[in-house]
């Protein structure tokens, strides 16, 4: 089973720390526009990185779900980068959602078992 990392916002700056730490691990791109994630897969995995993408809200405890169980059907989930609502183009920005934050933990719950 290989280990994943889920990149949440996958811009230049998740796209950044997601080369940092993801050396021989699968990548998993979940940004709100598919588009965006399926950019930025490209480029990774030009870069020679595993990657696959999803759909994800973060405002959406549902969304948020979802990611957790396509990222642990690739494997175990050993990391989370969220980035998302971080570039500095954007004016507006989003705050960290609890339920990302409690679907870390249900993962690592779940990895551990």
């Amino acid at each position: 089973m290989s280990n994943v990392i889920v990149v949440i916002g996958p811009g230049s700056i998740g796209q950044a720390i997601a080369r940092r730490v993801s050396a021989g691990k699968r990548v998993l791109l979940a940004d709100l526009r598919p588009e965006n994630a399926k950019a930025a897969a490209e480029v990774m995995s030009n870069a020679g990185f595993e990657v696959s993408t999803t759909t994800v809200d973060i405002s959406s405890r549902e969304s948020i779900h979802k990611v957790v169980e396509t990222a642990t059907k690739l494997g175990e989930v050993t990391g989370l980068i969220h980035a998302a609502g971080v570039s500095p183009r954007r004016r507006r920005r989003r705050r960290f959602s609890k339920w990302t934050s409690s679907a870390l933990r249900c993962c690592s719950k779940n990895s551990e078992t």
